[in-house]
């Protein structure tokens, strides 16, 4: 499994991201920018108030190095495209969670290094801020180019796009089963490993932190109960595929990698 590790989160990164490009139009890119304040408001949140919140309930936690790491990897990459999915459901606002999704993953360019720096270089020590441009480079590589070719060819051809969505969804569905089904089979015991080091903290750790996300959003949105669900949704919605990618071509450590996937389920129970 660890020989396949890095080839799966790369195309799962890639075909994520990829989908959420074929699936916009520059109209819906542009619905977010029609609401400054929202806007304001949700990228002060997603970018700065959730990776501070995630150092702080570090700390309280307690939590080892690699876990840490984990944690803060989620809580510094906003934009989960699940969360314009979830949005739907839920009955909120999707064009403004979608276009929301494509603004904080632009963001997380520049903003999910430098907090990873920061963040981690002030937590552990672990000379964080070394890997900000390469971090940088690997986010323009897998994330944002995927994303800005599925718009180029959802902008133009139209029907090629759509029938992309459809194959780039169920491939970065069985990717995600066959990477967890894979690392529960031959890594469980760093689940194992965590729980004997720090009993159930890590995962309370995880849930409040989701909580948190969702409430807040859901605060500070405004009136308009749309809205509101959108921002609550997606400040929840983590970048799981941006998490695991740094984890693993960055850190490499398993329990930091099993964070990450850890909250991934949990924010979606949440």
């Amino acid at each position: 499994m660890e020989a396949a590790q890095p080839i799966l989160v790369a195309l799962f990164a890639i075909t994520v991201m990829g989908s959420v490009g074929v699936d916009l139009t520059i109209d819906r890119v542009w619905v977010v920018f029609r609401r400054p304040r929202t806007l304001v408001v949700g990228l002060l949140l997603n970018h700065l108030a959730v990776p501070l919140l995630a150092l702080a309930i570090a700390r309280v936690c307690q939590l080892n190095e690699a876990v840490t790491v984990g944690f803060i990897l989620c809580a510094s990459a906003p934009g989960g495209p699940v969360g314009a999915m979830f949005t739907q459901r839920a009955e909120g606002h999707v064009a403004f969670a979608a276009s929301l999704i494509v603004v904080m993953t632009a963001l997380n360019t520049v903003t999910t290094p430098l907090l990873m720096g920061w963040l981690i270089d002030t937590e552990i020590g672990d000379a964080g801020a070394s890997h900000v441009w390469p971090v940088m480079k690997t986010i323009l590589l897998y994330l944002l180019s995927p994303l800005l070719l599925g718009m180029l060819l959802r902008y133009h051809r139209p029907q090629a796009a759509g029938i992309a969505l459809r194959w780039l969804k169920r491939t970065n569905n069985v990717i995600f089963v066959v990477f967890f089904v894979g690392m529960v089979a031959t890594q469980w015991g760093v689940v194992g490993e965590m729980g004997s080091d720090m009993g159930v903290t890590p995962f309370v750790a995880m849930l409040v932190l989701a909580t948190c996300c969702a409430v807040s959003g859901f605060l500070v949105a405004g009136k308009q109960r749309d809205l509101r669900v959108a921002l609550a949704l997606n400040t929840t919605m983590r970048n799981v595929a941006l998490s695991l990618l740094l984890a693993d071509i960055w850190f490499t450590n398993q329990q930091t990698i099993m964070t990450v996937m850890i909250y991934g389920l949990g924010m979606i129970l949440v």
